[in-house]
């Protein structure tokens, strides 16, 4: 009769040396007690442990031994859990490979493993090679020999070896040691129930919760239970309580929350319920508890690499109200958890990286030494060496030691700039809309990179099609949290381990969409065709031979987007927006479009109570549309702040600034105009980067953190950062779009956030207006052009040459060599002053004239075009307000101006006068003044000189102190950017850069420019 093994008999005390021999004791205390169940068969302990030396007896001589890993490719049921004891006394370890993967990776596999034996059904044959023995083991075996010696095995010898058990790809092979699996029953909760442990088995057998579900009764004396079930399912868990007295089961998150869903009485009779390997539904998770209050439920959490888990945590119902979700617990046994930035532990409450050590880890992945050491590397960690695994996986450590889960560094998505982590928006979906289960995904785009954001959703009535779910999302949800589409499915498909089978998802959009009608072309569209494609060759400057190809993949640019639909414009006598040859930029489709608009009323120049874009906005827009990937927008802010941060005051300081500056919460759209539209967009997050040893590394992680898109059209238009440097250090770094702000705007930005820091801190409101600063603004105080304004900047732009770069020293790739910094000192910069004074002249020509007459020496150009930015700001209103308020003027700067003596003063003064008085021309209209270009770009967009007179941007954190660090641009738009800017201790600080990837026949020589500027402004200094 076969009977449990005497209570007590779990390893727990024991440091066994080989799960093999744990099974062998078991047996040899109680042989008649049960150990497998295999749908109508049974085996107990004694028996298992017989066939199992015998067995072993046959794969020694094979020539099986220690250090080899063996194959196993047969079905979940009682031979294999035989065959895998056999291979552990013969010194060796298993690898189980399921029997219905393809036939080319089982071959690929064994292949690696590199056993001379592979153990499997006679059909697996011809898959193997001359060099390995198949072994099919018999149903009778003989006897083990009286002589047969077993291999010494420890627990820190390999086991058994885990492959990812995906259909495609390259899986990697996780070499395990016998006491990663063994630690786990040591003590803890997988101990309590002891002999009684009674487990069905339904994970793929490579897969490491197939070890969890084998050994957990298997090294407590208990009893392991088969079926023909693909997983554990409602009925097949309820045949195991009622038939076989199941204890205790494990179920993946998605399959516990299916059953919950479908069957929550299955659950009746066990004592205990493991879940995890996926985020945790608080819904599901209280819906089980309350159903069955006393079944114990654990979440397990750990990666492959650290065996099955590294954490365990007892659910009560109060979790399910934790804003983070189910913690992860609390160590296992011979484990430790670390939460690090960089290589340092964070603090109480800190985010970090999760990283365990211990018994647990793997030994190291098969045949991948770089890989080994990248994974499972070395670090100093409480004054001691450690062996840690980096998992990816993001946590907290709350002060009651829990560990909670903060999302996977690798699934966190990044669309249109944002960060967004799936985890936290599946758990408010789930919140706000009737459904079971949410899995969000991000469709790739064109460009391969996330694009569209998918929330999958599974509705408590099927027949719901969640028709308003948009709608109540775009409420409650942040704008870059919100989903793209909301896709209704019958249940989330599963991939054959138990998880949410992403690409099945994402199948069923691609699907829904291959189909999708296209629109004709109206009948007649013959004569605007040949219209679009002789304007296309006209600005293009070749011939465009091609109405499919579109006008920006023909290398047309921004500036010839504007340029074309000018010409458009006149050639048809209406509006043509630069949107519409977004919209279509293929010759026939901009044809059928203009053809379509033909017989519908003009486009209206602006809506009631809106306004237009000013013009050096519309050339924001213009290059975001043309080339969303474009940084020369991006204003890079970036302080050293000494002190300690609160992370709360700043993100409310953060959200005041947010919301009383409409053009930082505001859409730039091109319809049926260029206009802002107010959107009621949350404030952007401070992101918390991994910490960083040095500042100067903690500087460069802010640059690399802002080298992404930032999106006007989408108000998408700041972002936010801070990098712990040690313990009482931090770099934080701002990033805003151009078109929401200038230079003047910085020191306002610092001002703000630091009166509304330091009022949050005091528990007190900022000491400024609420009010919003109107989004019109901008267009109020910016002038209008007269033709006569048009004319006489014709006049003065027509035929400007391309400037042409001499062939310079400089290395191309030197990014030292492209951007060069000087200092004027404060005494300098007071004799500037005195001296532009006395000149009847002010600091700004001065240095205009010092710099014209250095790029003419230096080049040998006497005619080119320098372009300067000008402040808008007319007003107190102005002054105050965070935004674009700048135009550009265009000085055409030749002969007598470029000779660097009072006689340039006097020319260069006048030049600026005239370009004062046509102030708002647009840059696209300088352009076609300009004539056309001849190379590289035109000459208006070739130079830039820019005195920044404004204050600097201080940032008077309470207990910190703060240093402004200026980073150079993450790129500039034309090709020398010369800028003077005010230094907190006083002078100026100048920085010239140029692009790479200039015209000519050269780079330009940046440093030699600088040199002879500094020098030239000395002599005319001297001469004034």
């Amino acid at each position: 009769m076969l009977t449990h093994a005497r209570p007590g008999t779990a390893i727990g005390t024991d440091r066994v040396e080989g799960l093999h021999r744990a099974v062998a004791a078991t047996a040899r205390r109680s042989p008649g007690a049960l150990a497998l169940v295999d749908r109508d068969r049974s085996l107990s302990y004694g028996e298992l442990d017989r066939r199992a030396r015998a067995w072993a007896a046959e794969l020694t001589a094979l020539g099986v031994r220690s250090g080899h890993l063996v194959p196993i490719v047969l079905p979940r049921n009682a031979e294999l859990v035989t065959a895998l004891l056999a291979v552990l006394h013969t010194g060796a370890a298993y690898c189980l490979l399921d029997p219905s993967w393809p036939p080319a990776r089982l071959a690929a596999l064994v292949g690696q493993l590199g056993s001379p034996v592979v153990c499997g059904p006679a059909t697996l044959a011809e898959q193997i090679t001359e060099e390995r023995t198949l072994w099919t083991p018999s149903e009778r075996p003989a006897p083990p020999p009286p002589d047969l010696t077993e291999a010494d095995t420890t627990s820190d010898d390999a086991g058994c070896v885990f492959f990812t058990s995906g259909t495609t790809g390259s899986p990697k092979g996780s070499i395990t040691p016998h006491g990663a699996i063994a630690r786990l029953f040591r003590a803890g909760p997988l101990t309590r129930l002891a002999d009684r442990t009674v487990v069905p088995v339904g994970a793929p057998t490579p897969w490491d919760a197939f070890a969890l579900e084998l050994w957990w009764p298997l090294l407590n004396g208990g009893t392991a239970l088969f079926d023909d079930e693909p997983y554990l399912t409602g009925p097949s868990l309820r045949r195991a309580v009622t038939e076989h007295r199941a204890t205790a089961t494990w179920l993946t998150s998605s399959v516990f929350n299916m059953i919950v869903d479908e069957d929550p009485r299955a659950f009746a009779g066990l004592a205990m319920v493991v879940t995890g390997g996926e985020r945790l539904s608080p819904r599901h998770v209280r819906l089980f508890l309350e159903h069955h209050p006393d079944i114990d439920l654990f979440n397990g959490y750990g990666p492959v690499e650290s065996t099955v888990f590294a954490t365990m945590h007892r659910i009560t119902l109060e979790d399910c109200d934790l804003a983070g979700g189910i913690p992860l617990g609390t160590e296992v046994p011979g484990t430790t958890v670390y939460v690090l930035r960089g290589d340092d532990p964070c603090p109480t409450g800190a985010q970090g990286e999760i990283v365990i050590a211990g018994e647990g880890l793997a030994r190291e992945y098969l045949g991948d030494e770089a890989l080994t050491r990248t994974a499972f590397v070395r670090l100093t960690l409480d004054g001691t060496p450690v062996r840690v695994y980096r998992t990816g996986d993001l946590g907290v450590r709350d002060h009651n030691g829990l560990l909670h889960f903060r999302g996977r560094a690798d699934r966190r998505l990044k669309i249109r700039g944002h960060r967004i982590e799936p985890s936290e928006v599946e758990r408010q979906i789930e919140g706000l809309l009737p459904v079971r289960a949410c899995h969000v995904l991000a469709a790739p785009g064109d460009d391969g990179r996330p694009g569209r954001l998918l929330a999958f959703c599974v509705p408590h009535d099927p027949q719901d099609r969640l028709s308003e779910a948009l709608s109540v999302l775009r409420r409650e949800l942040p704008a870059y949290q919100t989903p793209d589409q909301v896709v209704t499915v019958r249940a989330l498909p599963l991939t054959p381990n138990g998880k949410t089978d992403a690409a099945a998802l994402l199948d069923l959009v691609r699907d829904s969409g291959r189909h999708a009608p296209h629109a004709k072309p109206p009948a007649h569209h013959g004569a605007l065709l040949a219209l679009v494609r002789d304007l296309f060759s006209t600005v293009l400057g070749r011939p465009c031979a091609d109405s499919s190809l579109s006008f920006f993949d023909q290398g047309g640019s921004s500036l010839d987007a504007g340029r074309l639909c000018t010409r458009l414009s006149q050639a048809t006598g209406r509006p043509v927006p630069v949107s519409g040859l977004y919209q279509h930029p293929t010759p026939e489709a901009l044809a059928v479009w203009l053809a379509r608009e033909e017989h519908q009323d003009h486009i209206p120049s602006r809506a009631p109570g809106t306004a237009p874009l000013t013009p050096i906005q519309t050339l924001f827009l213009t290059r975001h549309l043309a080339d969303p990937s474009d940084r020369t927008g991006h204003c890079l802010l970036t302080w050293v702040i000494e002190g300690q941060v609160d992370l709360d005051a700043l993100e409310s300081a953060v959200a005041f600034v947010h919301h009383r500056h409409e053009v930082l919460r505001a859409a730039y759209v091109t319809e049926p105009f260029p206009h802002p539209q107010l959107v009621d967009l949350a404030p952007p997050p401070v992101e918390e980067l991994p910490a960083e040893p040095r500042v100067d590394g903690a500087v460069a992680a802010v640059r690399r953190a802002f080298d992404e898109d930032l999106d006007p059209t989408a108000a998408d238009l700041w972002r936010l950062a801070l990098v712990p440097v040690g313990d009482d250090t931090s770099v934080l770094g701002v990033v805003v779009h151009h078109i929401a702000f200038d230079g003047w705007s910085e020191h306002l930005l610092a001002a703000e956030l630091t009166e509304a820091y330091n009022a949050a801190t005091a528990g007190k409101p900022p000491a400024l207006p609420a009010a919003p600063v109107p989004l019109d603004l901008s267009w109020r105080h910016c002038a209008n052009a007269t033709p006569e304004d048009r004319t006489r900047t014709a006049e003065a732009l027509a035929g400007a040459p391309d400037i042409v770069w001499p062939g310079a020293a400089c290395d191309q790739n030197s990014a030292e060599d492209r951007f060069i910094t000087a200092a004027f000192p404060q005494p300098q910069m007071h004799r500037l002053e005195r001296q532009s004074r006395k000149a009847a002249t002010t600091p700004f020509v001065t240095l205009l004239t010092a710099f014209a007459a250095a790029v003419a020496e230096v080049t040998g150009n006497e005619d080119f075009v320098v372009s300067t930015p000008v402040n808008q700001r007319a007003d107190p209103q102005t002054a105050q307000a965070i935004g674009c308020h700048i135009n550009t003027l265009f000085l055409r700067l030749r002969s007598s101006a470029l000779k660097g003596d009072l006689s340039a003063l006097r020319a260069v003064t006048e030049t600026l006068r005239r370009a004062r008085a046509a102030g708002d021309i647009p840059y696209t209209t300088a352009v076609e003044l300009a004539g056309p270009r001849r190379s590289g770009r035109p000459p208006v967009a070739q130079i830039m000189f820019a005195l920044q007179n404004n204050p600097s941007p201080l940032l008077g954190l309470r207990h910190t102190r703060s240093s402004f660090i200026r980073q150079p641009y993450l790129d500039i738009p034309l090709e020398l950017h010369a800028e003077l800017w005010p230094e907190p201790q006083g002078g100026l600080r100048l920085d010239v850069s140029h692009r790479p990837d200039t015209g000519g026949s050269g780079s330009p020589p940046a440093q030699a420019i600088t040199d002879a500027f500094l020098r030239i402004t000395h002599t005319l200094l001297d001469r004034m």
